[in-house]
């Protein structure tokens, strides 16, 4: 008796989407348009966050009411770190800007969100 197994439809393989992206494009090229006629193209603007001096972040660590400690615990950062920004020899980086304007937002929000995740009510 053979024991014939079927053949599972193969999934094209990358190497074959990345010839196949590369044929649009160089007919997209030869027929003269530009990539906005040939694809759905978005532009998504994303404004820079806020700048924090040493008293900015001093006053959203009272709001939150947490120590250096557990400020940069819950930030993922040395408590070195926040000591720096809080007496202004370091600024706070791009990401942590970002991060840092969410917090802003709404403290007692992001803080609750951050117990939940935790487990801790």
């Amino acid at each position: 008796m053979s024991s014939r197994t079927k053949r599972q439809p193969s999934r094209p393989r990358v190497a074959d989407e990345i010839m196949l992206g590369m044929r649009e494009i160089e007919r997209m090229l030869d027929e003269g348009k530009s990539p906005e006629q040939m694809f759905t193209v978005k532009t998504v603007e994303i404004p820079d966050p806020n700048a924090y001096r040493a008293k900015q972040i001093r006053a959203l660590r009272d709001s939150l009411g947490v120590s250096q400690a557990v400020f940069a615990h819950l930030l993922g950062i040395s408590v070195i770190l926040v000591k720096s920004w809080e007496r202004g020899a370091r600024e706070p980086s791009l990401m942590a800007r970002r991060l840092l304007d969410t917090i802003r937002a709404n403290p007692s929000r992001w803080l609750a969100t951050v117990r939940e995740m935790a487990g801790v009510q």
